[in-house]
């Protein structure tokens, strides 16, 4: 009769320890075990669910018992008591029957479980009825102590939240000596709408990291867990929890702490309307799924180019089509246009290369042009000036908006203390739930308002200081990798609006340019981040993350008259503020020659294998994707490097279409796989039958040594040798 021991403890503190309680339970049943051995009762298994709760069937250990009952290798289940198996009547019930379907009884070593009577399956269902109550009793009671101390403001235990200390000792919550700190900047940083993921990175790069923590497994070992990078996701739940304003929760309701609050309310506040804020951002546009994927091509413009007649952003895309360089064809496209195939915008679709150069010839060209930079420093100044008084009425008319809010949100407060919830019940909560949230996109506005007017108080417009940065940004542009001049244009110009010139305008214009101007004229108003933001690019590579948008302070603006006609061909021209043609080398059709260069696959092989070897390509499939072949067509091309070093010479030196083909890849590679010797005698008689049938199909008969030596033979014979002489 073959014996499977169960045993189960719900707790973590009934594990480990020099004789734990489901050791205690298996030692029971192994002496019952042996009391049963003349019936043929013996041990097959043990099984141990240690830290689980009976009100679930859905264990380790009784997982794996059913699999061994189902397989028919056990026939009796033995247990120390009944409640250890469930104590949740819905899942005892299916339990019995499976039992009973695979001819397996329970029995315990303690209890008489007998199911063989009615009055045993009644007194079965009774204990397991009792069980469960006692469970429910067990978690009802555990509630209350809790809810009772949160309402006293004792914190109910779990995971310390970082930032702060557990004393075993006083049983409260204390600021960590080092966490705090980090907390409070968190929150401060937070409130200052900066990006998550940017604090995240900050913090990373300091070496800090997240709170290392202790965790007891249900096996009774321990595991050193925490420690680890922070991200946005963890730092906006730390960011959300109430307890670091000296809030305790419990089931959906907050008490107030008995522990030091490291926040105080209003920063707490502030904090949390600004990682609630689900508004699309200045600068950003969620138009097109593609505007938010990965820029395979490295548009600089990405994020910062819009249709100012849409008011829509120019979103990154491509033909599908290639240059001449092999690179793909890259474009900004309205993302109105992407949405609606058949929309009337007017700018639509624009050459990537023909804007970023259009773009970069302005900004390069304008340190050129002290007049130009004098004027529009002037300009900028005056709306400069009418902009930072806008910001501060509207920064005040938010302010009094938020103190009525307040007032509001205070008089739901105290309708709720006099018992009004009883008389209006969820018209007074939804109001109060509108009033929150109406507060916190208040906060959020409030503090986009103030730092733009800070930025806008310490912006000084200065003509040699905005010259000599442009200049530092033409010399730079050049001499950076593809992703750092997308870094160094983002830290540089702010927002780029594009529009079509109507045509009246564009008439007018076309009457004062000596050869005139084409229909695809755009107007390009560049807005560049305060000049003084631009310093920290001379440097490289390193410019940092990018300056956050002032859409409320134009600040200093460029305007540009840009003719894309002829882009398409490889020339774009800049009408205003200066006149300058621009060449685009991605553009350029370049004339194939009449006899292209052909050579043998086998100078391919040798260039490859430079390249892998120099690391300059890691591996061969990579370096299938560059050439547009397939990793099997590299492999048997490659193949031609184990040739002898004086075929690979001569193979090298063919020119001939001819000759190419008939020594091609496929006869040479099976020519490979040969000695170093027999290689050469095989290509000796190659060459040497293919000469022969060049002079062939040139009508030259050739005619064998010996037979020429024959002929001389019987002249010879018939006396001509003087004459032959």
């Amino acid at each position: 009769m073959p014996v499977a021991i169960y045993a189960r403890v719900s707790t973590d503190n009934q594990v480990g320890g020099r004789f734990d309680s489901c050791e205690s339970q298996a030692a029971v049943c192994r002496d019952h075990i042996r009391k049963q051995s003349a019936e043929g009762w013996y041990e097959v298994a043990s099984f141990t669910d240690a830290a689980y709760s009976g009100g679930t069937m859905d264990r380790p250990g009784i997982q794996a018992l059913k699999r061994m009952i189902a397989a028919g290798e056990v026939k009796v289940v033995l247990i120390f008591k009944l409640e250890r198996v469930s104590r949740n009547m819905d899942e005892w019930g299916p339990f019995r029957a499976f039992l009973q379907k695979h001819g397996c009884r329970l029995e315990s070593a303690t209890e008489n479980i007998s199911e063989l009577e009615p009055e045993g399956r009644l007194k079965n269902n009774i204990m397991m009825s009792v069980a469960e109550f006692e469970r429910l009793n067990t978690a009802k009671k555990t509630r209350l102590k809790m809810r009772e101390q949160a309402k006293r403001g004792y914190w109910n235990g779990g995971p310390v939240p970082y930032g702060y200390a557990y004393d075993k000792n006083t049983q409260a919550l204390l600021p960590h000596p080092t966490e705090a700190a980090i907390l409070k900047r968190i929150f401060s940083e937070a409130a200052k709408l900066t990006s998550l993921t940017d604090l995240a990175n900050a913090l990373n790069a300091e070496g800090h990291r997240t709170k290392q923590r202790i965790m007891q497994r249900r096996d009774g070992t321990t595991e050193n867990v925490g420690g680890r990078l922070f991200r946005s996701d963890g730092i906006r739940l730390l960011i959300r929890n109430p307890i670091y304003r000296g809030a305790v929760k419990f089931e959906g309701q907050e008490f107030s702490g008995k522990h030091e609050p490291l926040v105080d309310a209003d920063l707490w506040e502030r904090a949390n309307a600004a990682v609630a804020e689900t508004k699309e951002r200045p600068g950003q546009s969620v138009d097109h799924p593609s505007f938010q994927a990965r820029d395979a091509h490295n548009h600089l413009l990405k994020g910062i180019a819009w249709c100012a007649a849409c008011n829509r952003a120019l979103v990154p895309s491509d033909s599908g089509k290639k240059s001449i360089s092999g690179r793909k064809y890259r474009y900004y496209t309205c993302s109105l246009v992407l949405k609606e195939a058949k929309s009337p915008c007017s700018v639509g679709r624009l050459p990537a290369d023909a804007l970023e150069k259009a773009i970069a010839s302005v900004l390069g060209e304008a340190a050129r042009h002290p007049a130009i930079i004098k004027e529009i420093v002037e300009v900028s100044r005056s709306t400069h000036r009418r902009d930072v008084e806008d910001v501060r009425v509207e920064l005040t008319q938010k302010k009094q908006s938020l103190a009525t809010v307040e007032k509001q949100l205070g008089n739901c407060a105290d309708a709720i203390a006099k018992g009004g919830v009883d008389v209006l019940g969820d018209a007074i909560l939804r109001r109060a739930t509108d009033l929150r949230d109406e507060r916190r996109r208040l906060l959020v506005e409030q503090e986009r308002l103030r730092q733009e007017l800070a930025t806008a108080d310490t912006m000084v417009l200065e003509e040699k200081r905005v010259r000599r940065n442009l200049e530092r940004f033409d010399h730079l542009l050049a001499t950076l990798s593809p992703s750092e001049q997308k870094e160094l244009v983002r830290s540089f110009v702010e927002r780029i609006d594009v529009q079509r010139i109507p045509d009246h305008q564009r008439r007018r214009l076309a009457s004062t340019v000596d050869d005139g101007a084409g229909d695809r004229l755009m107007k390009i108003r560049i807005k560049l981040h305060d000049a003084e933001l631009a310093e920290g690019v001379g440097n490289g590579a390193s410019v940092g993350s990018s300056p956050r948008p002032t859409p409320h302070i134009r600040g200093l603006s460029f305007d540009a008259v840009v003719d894309f006609t002829h882009a398409n061909r490889g020339e774009i021209s800049l009408i205003t503020p200066f006149r300058q043609a621009v060449r685009l080398e991605e553009r350029v059709r370049k004339i194939p020659s009449a006899q292209p260069t052909i050579e043998h696959p086998i100078l391919k092989a040798q260039r490859w294998h430079r390249l892998l070897q120099s690391g300059a390509i890691s591996t061969r499939v990579s370096l299938a994707k560059r050439e547009g072949l397939t990793p099997g067509a590299i492999t048997r091309i490659m193949q031609l490097l184990d040739l002898a070093p004086e075929i690979q010479q001569h193979l090298a030196a063919i020119k001939d279409p001819g000759a190419i083909w008939y020594f091609g890849y496929r006869p040479m590679g099976e020519l490979a796989r040969l000695p170093f010797e027999q290689q050469r005698v095989q290509f000796a008689a190659m060459v040497s039958q293919f000469e022969s049938r060049r002079r062939e199909r040139a009508g030259v008969r050739v005619v064998p040594f010996s037979d020429i030596r024959n002929g001389v033979q019987q002249k010879l014979n018939r006396g001509l040798g003087p004459r032959l002489g």
